[in-house]
């Protein structure tokens, strides 16, 4: 996604103008009993911090409990599945990510929903770029060290992602059509944690991550960060060269996250959920959560939300014609 447009104006005049705003009276009740917030992954990853922050949030400013619900698998297809097949009716909702809207539909023959058709997008919430990330003990401290590693090595460089087409895979992919370093040798995990673990251990030597995900790690020192793939250094982690810096002037992919709801929603509630995000992070210390870690926070309409989500699939199915991988 093109997120360097309009995201002053997408925050700040979305903040005053829909907060503002007000709601139909049918839509005065809502919500009169729990809503679930589906998350596709396992806790502890980048997608579980983001959710249970977004739920934490939307329970300070709607009635009643949001409850937070991990349906992990294939890459977050699973929940959004499950959210697409859910009546209409505001009470299940899912935080989309990168993976389980704009790269698993592409590769798969028949996905099992349709990412535009099948689903009401509410708000983006933010993006965070990858980060790439690698045991302490490899004798690399740049990615021209890295590429010239990977290129000298006499065995494939094993690398974790944290599923086959999910977007620490895919980041990898593209940092290989970019470099030529084509002796990375993917190795897919069920989880961001596990590949973590693994790290760290040594059993695999490379992993583009989540920033939120590795960053407790690379401030402890337990892994060593090469670059961010952001536009610029962020402000969660300011001593981490961009990609840009490090000679890659065309690798730039981010992840992003975003709540989605089962299609054709009452526009009345989808707005009143989208309200209540942008109350829920409507200054700096509600947003703090987010950008401690290393997300932008990035709150938008419906229009724009699905926008973004149609130039995002372009981008990725372009992505994986040339990588040559699908999930069947």
């Amino acid at each position: 996604m093109n997120h360097r447009i309009n995201r002053r104006q997408a925050v700040l005049g979305g903040l005053s103008c829909l907060a503002a705003a007000g709601l139909p009276a049918h839509a005065a009740t809502y919500p009169e009993r729990p809503v679930r917030l589906l998350i596709g992954f396992t806790p502890a990853g980048g997608a579980d911090f983001v959710g249970r922050l977004v739920a934490q949030r939307l329970g300070q400013v709607l009635p009643g409990n949001i409850i937070v619900e991990n349906k992990a698998g294939a890459n977050g297809t699973i929940a959004a599945a499950d959210v697409a097949r859910s009546p209409a009716d505001g009470y299940t909702l899912l935080l989309g990510v990168t993976a389980s809207q704009s790269i698993s539909p592409v590769l798969m023959s028949k996905p099992p929903y349709d990412p535009l058709r099948d689903f009401t997008p509410i708000s983006l919430v933010g993006f965070t770029p990858l980060v790439l990330v690698v045991n302490p003990k490899l004798p690399v401290k740049s990615v021209s060290e890295f590429i010239a590693y990977a290129k000298a090595s006499k065995e494939p460089v094993p690398y974790g992602s944290a599923g086959v087409g999910n977007i620490t895979h895919m980041a990898a992919e593209l940092f290989v059509q970019t470099t030529g370093a084509t002796q990375l040798r993917h190795i897919p995990y069920k989880g961001s944690g596990q590949v973590i673990t693994d790290l760290i251990g040594g059993q695999v030597q490379a992993y583009f991550d989540t920033l939120p995900s590795s960053l407790p790690f690379i401030q402890s020192g337990q892994l060593r960060a090469l670059a961010v793939t952001g536009q610029s250094r962020s402000p969660a982690a300011p001593d981490i060269p961009t990609m840009q810096e490090a000679g890659l002037a065309d690798y730039s992919p981010t992840t992003w996250f975003g709540v989605l709801a089962p299609p054709k929603l009452d526009s009345t509630i989808a707005k009143q959920i989208q309200v209540a995000l942008q109350q829920g992070f409507s200054d700096a210390d509600s947003r703090k959560g987010l950008t401690m870690r290393g997300v932008e926070p990035v709150l938008n309409s419906t229009a724009q939300f699905r926008a973004d989500l149609e130039a995002d699939l372009g981008r990725w199915r372009e992505v994986t014609r040339k990588a040559g991988i699908t999930l069947d």
